[in-house]
């Protein structure tokens, strides 16, 4: 922009004083050559009558430097405060207001990031207590390729009785389909689009008819442990164990 600004302002003063130079000078010179015709010309009338005709012939270049010069200095003008201009509506178009917000859309906004910091801190404590029963993030992170199926199925069965306890403890569960999963079964029209999941051929409207591949779980009573000011914040899922020798 700033290069734009500075081409363009040169492209315009410069012919702009050309021809004013030119036309000053013309009509300066025309007026003292009709001005000698009826005025007697003292000596520094003379002097000036005389200088101004040689200077269409030997002060010319004399001429063009001064307006060279004089259009040079107009040009860095333009450039200098027509830029600092420039930026400063820039600043003021880009300043951007802070819209003031109400009471209600801070409270709004505080119990929007409360509610998902609790959901946070829950899913992490549910890691937790899965983990110090039932070892679960130990067994998730082990690379079980360097196991044979015997030796995996000795330590599922006693991850699966650790974490079935203590999910048991703090969480009830109940299907949602009761019926025992492949048999055929109806969903009837208004059905819970969060509960039941349709794949497959689905066409056309409720009721439907298909087979259960899953029951779906449905928690009926949720107990957590409450955290203390120590855990809340606290992403330690499983604190390293070190025996003291």
């Amino acid at each position: 922009m700033d290069r734009f600004l500075t081409i363009r302002s040169l492209i315009i003063i410069f012919p702009c004083n050309a021809f004013l130079i030119a036309f000053y000078f013309l009509l300066f010179s025309s007026f003292a050559k009709e001005t000698q015709q009826w005025v007697v010309p003292s000596n520094i009338f003379q002097h000036l009558i005389h200088f101004l005709r040689n200077s269409e012939t030997g002060y010319i270049p004399v001429l063009l430097g001064t307006g060279a010069g004089f259009t040079i200095l107009s040009w860095y003008l333009v450039s200098l405060f027509g830029s600092r201009l420039i930026q400063t509506d820039q600043i003021k178009r880009t300043t951007v207001t802070t819209p003031k917000v109400s009471k209600k859309e801070e409270k709004r906004s505080l119990s929007e990031n409360l509610s998902s910091k609790n959901l946070q801190n829950a899913s992490l404590q549910t890691l937790v207590v899965l983990q110090r029963k039932g070892r679960l993030i130990d067994f998730l992170q082990e690379n079980l390729s360097e196991y044979d199926d015997a030796q995996i199925g000795a330590a599922v069965r006693s991850i699966h009785s650790g974490c079935k306890e203590t999910l048991s403890k703090y969480i009830d569960l109940k299907p949602i389909f009761k019926d025992e999963e492949g048999k055929e079964v109806t969903v009837d029209e208004g059905f819970d689009s969060r509960a039941i999941q349709l794949t497959g051929n689905v066409k056309g409207n409720p009721p439907f008819k298909g087979i259960l591949r899953h029951r779906g779980w449905r928690a009926v009573r949720v107990q957590m442990p409450q955290l203390t000011s120590q855990e809340e914040g606290n992403n330690i899922l499983a604190p390293a164990e070190i025996e003291i020798l």
